[in-house]
């Protein structure tokens, strides 16, 4: 039960917190800054579990995690105008009575006076919805920034090579066990350096310098960063374990070394991997070094869904050997800016190849697969979890700019429109317009959870 929580119930709770919390506070600090009442500012839906009134606002946070919202002052038809209606009667009324009796005179609430959501500027109102994806997308910036400030960035200390021998780079005259020194007369220390360098000038005649037994070899070719056959020779030492995984209940320990698996000696990684991967739940005796002890265990591998072979694989949840480089603030703010703008753009090519149907709409997840991958990242580590909140976060940004009425992206686009005409549609045209939006938006949850529990 207590692993349940801390590593399932606290980790969604975490990333579906975090990413509504910060969604909602986009709106509500563009509101505020144009002066803009807001009434209510939850954190899920239904009866609120925890309520605060700060200010004119009711902070609370609901029973139902899935969602949020905020609620502006005058965001109903007609609210503002009934409002003004009602004040103005009550004047009259009582400017008539005070003649008569001036101890009946009273004097409105001003709140009720005040301008509401669609009392602002069309430009304003965009960007109150605007900013909540908006803030979605900066935060995953400075939860990059942070966690390479904090973890630094993991690299592949490996400069040995091995090479396949149909390809270009065996045609080169690269071979497998050479130790690559520079590039272009540039030291590397990691295998990251390498490819650095040749993706410094792709395309382009590159000079390598390897060590090959007790001599040094200058190797000079047209090198591509897409050029595939060329890969570190990794040692089969286990790095990160993920948390009940097959190989952590085992007894396995990052530093462990792999000799063994069904009396097939392990001399790489990629080697272990291979043998893993084509044994889905299939059980495999691997015998394994940790410290100067000699320890073996049968060691059943878990089915995962892997959406790039697409195709069922085994893993027993353990991490290639790696180390780490920390970072320097403009390092760090930097890399950050590179993998914020690129995920970014992973996301739109998702999207994109969704809609031409590249691949299919059975790749969608929802809240059952959130569950399952916030518990899977917190098994290896809250690291992890901080770069599977980015891709939530961001994937929550770019999906609610999305044109659906129900969606922020919708909302954007009839403002828009109503800005153009310079009035707002009906009341029948907007009742319309949204249960469209909210008929599309069951069909993508009922697609989404019916992915979740038949993958």
């Amino acid at each position: 039960m207590l692993d349940f929580i801390l590593y399932s119930l606290l980790p969604f709770l975490f990333i579906l917190g975090f990413c509504i919390t910060i969604h909602e506070f986009g709106h509500f600090v563009m509101a505020k800054l144009f002066r803009i009442p807001v009434e209510k500012f939850s954190i899920g839906y239904g009866p609120p579990i925890i309520r605060k009134t700060i200010g004119e606002t009711d902070f609370r946070i609901a029973y139902f995690p899935l969602g949020g919202y905020v609620k502006f002052r005058g965001d109903e038809e007609g609210e503002i105008i009934k409002k003004k209606q009602e004040i103005l009667t009550s004047i009259e009324k009582e400017s008539d009575q005070t003649v008569d009796n001036p101890e009946k005179q009273s004097v409105p609430n001003p709140d009720d006076t005040k301008p509401g959501f669609y009392d602002a500027p069309v430009f304003a109102r965009i960007l109150v919805i605007f900013n909540g994806p908006l803030f979605n997308i900066i935060s995953a910036f400075f939860v990059f920034l942070l966690t390479f400030l904090i973890y630094g960035m993991v690299i592949t200390p490996y400069t040995r090579i091995q090479v396949d021998e149909n390809s270009d780079f065996a045609k080169m005259g690269f071979q497998t066990n050479d130790s690559i020194i520079s590039v272009n007369d540039n030291a590397v220390a990691n295998w990251e350096d390498i490819l650095e360098r040749i993706e410094d000038n792709p395309g382009q005649q590159a000079f390598v310098t390897v060590i090959r037994g007790t001599e040094t070899v200058k190797i000079q070719g047209l090198i591509d960063p897409e050029m595939k056959g060329i890969a570190p020779l990794v040692p089969p030492t286990l790095g990160t374990l993920k948390i009940n995984s097959p190989a952590h209940r085992a007894g396995m320990r990052e530093g462990d070394k792999i000799l063994q698996i069904d009396e097939q000696s392990i001399s790489t990684w990629y080697e272990m991997v291979d043998i893993v991967r084509e044994s889905p739940a299939k059980e495999l005796h691997i015998t394994w070094q940790h410290n100067n002890s000699i320890l073996d265990a049968s060691i059943t591998p878990e089915r995962l869904y892997d959406p790039i072979s697409q195709d069922t694989i085994g893993q027993i949840g353990v991490f290639i050997p790696h180390a780490r480089r920390f970072l320097s603030m403009p390092e760090a703010f930097g890399l950050a800016a590179t993998r914020t703008v690129d995920l970014i753009g992973y996301v739109f090519d998702i999207f994109r190849k969704l809609f031409t149907r590249q691949i299919s709409a059975r790749q969608l997840g929802g809240p059952i697969a959130i569950f399952r991958l916030s518990t899977e990242s917190a098994q290896w580590g809250f690291e992890r979890l901080l770069m599977f909140l980015v891709i939530i976060s961001i994937n929550l940004g770019i999906i609610n700019l999305a044109p659906l009425p129900a969606l922020d992206g919708g909302h954007i686009v009839i403002s828009a429109i109503e800005g153009i005409r310079r009035k707002r549609f009906s009341k029948k045209t907007r009742i319309i317009i949204q249960q469209i939006g909210y008929a599309l938006l069951l069909l993508l949850i009922i697609l989404v959870t019916f992915n979740d529990i038949t993958r």
